[in-house]
């Protein structure tokens, strides 16, 4: 039972007008959504946090007029609280209108059991000006990573482990999320509360989830600064595929291909017309759509999308000089026969393909002994993804 000293004034007030928006104005709001991501694209794709990821007057106006709901009816709710009359109040995000908007619609899709959607919204609340952005400013007060970019890579792959999200997900969008995830199952029964004090320790949390997540690389990036002059810069490849290891500037921009096409998946349905794109004589659109479908449905075979995704951008990069998965360059390379090749990239590739259709396809394993069908099968399957990451990077 709430403490009779706290009030209700956010979900009492504002969240009636949330429901009501989120009934007519749902897809406004998830193009508000998209929008945002495709303009910070180049950085929350990026595999250090060298950037700040400004949140401004333009993305906040963009989200009210999506949702029809003003910065000053959430301000005259605020004022409400309990807490508004206390001047130096923390988290100072609960008194921040775009802040207890987006926790009202987080609180929405999360009634709704709309999980994508909820998901989408904590990403957005995350990289809203008092998360992100307002963390980013307070870990880097001198010596900006953007200013010493070679340092910050350095730290990402030498001086992570396994243990940070970072490392783990390869982008900043990838860390951010998990944290999100982390947050919404932990604190899930307080999406239900009426209490403005809930409320506030919501925004706490994942403001000190934030905080903990750019507090321990910022430690990291000032040690490796300290120590800079005793620090290597590659400058060259190395073509071990066991490492997968490209010159660092390739390095950053394959893993942000990597997690720009994952994100599609993530983010959309299977492509008919992709699908279409990649049958012949020998296997239909729909059973391609069908085999798709089964592989990205199962959590062990997205951890070899991924690296299928990975093999495919770096094993072009060695062998282009433009190193841009948006040419036709790209996918006439990775769909153009390889035979008695040695190239153990290349090699894993095609163990994948084969794997997938094995376990995923009865009228493969009875077809296959057909060279030209069994050829027909690997590429349209290959294709598809060849062709989804050409257009996500678009």
């Amino acid at each position: 039972m709430a403490n009779p000293k706290y009030t209700n004034a956010i979900v009492k007030e504002l969240y009636p007008k949330v429901e009501a928006s989120m009934s007519k104005n749902l897809n406004k709001f998830k193009q508000c959504i998209a929008r945002f991501i495709e303009k910070k694209s180049i950085y929350l794709y990026d595999i250090a946090p060298c950037s700040r990821v400004y949140y401004g007057a333009d993305d906040s106006d963009d989200l009210y007029k999506s949702v029809g709901i003003s910065e000053s009816e959430i301000a005259s709710i605020i004022q409400k609280t309990y807490y508004y009359p206390m001047a130096s109040f923390n988290p100072r995000a609960a008194k921040d209108e775009v802040t207890i908007l987006m926790i009202m619609i987080i609180r929405y899709f999360y009634m709704k059991k709309m999980q994508k959607e909820l998901e989408l919204a904590s990403i957005y609340l995350a990289f809203s000006g008092k998360f992100y952005p307002s963390i980013h400013h307070s870990s880097f007060p001198k010596v900006q990573p953007e200013q010493y970019r070679h340092i910050m890579e350095y730290v990402v792959n030498n001086m992570l482990t396994n243990k940070f999200d970072l490392k783990i997900h390869g982008s900043i969008l990838g860390a951010i999320k998990s944290i999100c995830l982390t947050w919404l199952n932990t604190y899930d029964k307080l999406f239900k509360s009426s209490d403005d004090v809930d409320i506030v320790y919501l925004i706490q949390q994942l403001h000190d989830r934030i905080k903990s997540f750019m507090k321990n690389i910022a430690s990291l990036y000032y040690e490796a600064y300290e120590n800079k002059d005793s620090y290597i810069t590659y400058d060259s490849d190395s073509l071990d595929a066991d490492s997968y290891r490209l010159a660092d500037n390739d390095s950053l921009k394959a893993e942000r291909i990597v997690e720009k096409s994952i994100e599609k998946l993530n983010t959309a349905s299977i492509d008919y017309k992709l699908c279409k794109m990649c049958s012949d004589s020998n296997i239909k659109t729909d059973e391609i759509k069908s085999i798709v479908e089964i592989i990205i449905s199962d959590k062990d075979s997205i951890l070899e999308v991924k690296e299928l995704i990975r093999l495919l951008t770096i094993t072009y990069f060695q062998s282009s000089k433009t190193k841009d998965v948006r040419d036709i360059a790209f996918i006439t390379f990775s769909i153009s026969a390889k035979p008695n090749t040695k190239d153990k990239n290349i090699i894993r590739i095609k163990k994948i393909v084969e794997g997938w259709l094995d376990d995923n396809s009865p009228s493969y394993r009875k077809r296959k002994s057909r060279l030209a069908t069994r050829n027909s099968y690997n590429k349209a399957i290959l294709l598809y993804f060849v062709l989804l990451i050409h257009i996500a990077n678009k």
